[in-house]
């Protein structure tokens, strides 16, 4: 059930007696509320992580698919894309009865993908030198920001695919749009040369496990 315009547009305030969500459910407040403090430190938890040097020897996922994988700089479109499509993702789906396994699988795929990241680091050696055109300045600049490691599994890919399942969930009318969307975000990160073939297999993998125990958990 979608709740009304005025819930809609107070989503993102307490309300229901301290719950963020708009809508009823068996879980308490407070329960609700540590899921979405776990959804978005798990998200932001990433960012430290690129930029500290993990223990142990890192992994290199490349395999024999990845030599015939061209680098397409019009890709790196799709890929910035991912921002705007995981908030538009929550600003739609969070007034939904859907919200609350939204913000359960995407911290269960956050904390659980950290922890491979620290302890097990996989990373990319990715070309330096592509060419002048604008597309290709904004892969440099990818580059010089982001660092090579947290490649597997690609948050890239879990986060898209994740997206696309709750967005399809909630507005099935649009499904092919949002399959579409998702489809290039998570197909960019290997035209781009960010992530490895096997890196999307594991964030394919990460998204379908963290969405059938989040549904399992709070579903």
């Amino acid at each position: 059930m979608i709740c009304t315009m005025e819930k809609y547009i107070t989503a993102f305030r307490f309300t229901r007696g301290g719950s963020l969500f708009c809508y009823t459910h068996p879980m308490s407040a407070l329960s609700q509320n540590v899921i979405l403090f776990l959804a978005v430190s798990g998200v932001l938890l990433y960012y430290p992580l690129n930029r500290i040097h993990a223990p142990g020897r890192w992994f290199f996922h490349d395999t024999i698919f990845d030599r015939y994988i061209p680098l397409i700089p019009y890709f790196v479109i799709p890929y910035v894309a991912l921002f705007p499509y995981m908030v538009a993702t929550v600003f739609f789906v969070a007034p939904t009865t859907h919200a609350l396994q939204l913000f359960a699988t995407t911290a269960i795929a956050a904390w659980s993908a950290a922890f491979v990241w620290y302890f097990a680091p996989a990373g990319i050696l990715r070309k330096r030198e592509i060419g002048p055109d604008f597309f290709s300045r904004m892969i440099i600049w990818i580059y010089e920001h982001d660092s090579e490691n947290n490649t597997f599994p690609s948050s890239h890919v879990f986060y898209a695919i994740i997206c696309t399942y709750f967005l399809v969930l909630a507005f099935p009318a649009y499904a092919i749009i949002f399959i579409v969307i998702g489809t290039l975000i998570a197909v960019s990160t290997v035209l781009v040369k960010q992530h490895h073939a096997a890196d999307i297999l594991g964030g394919i993998v990460w998204a379908i496990a963290s969405i059938f125990l989040a549904n399992f958990l709070v579903g």
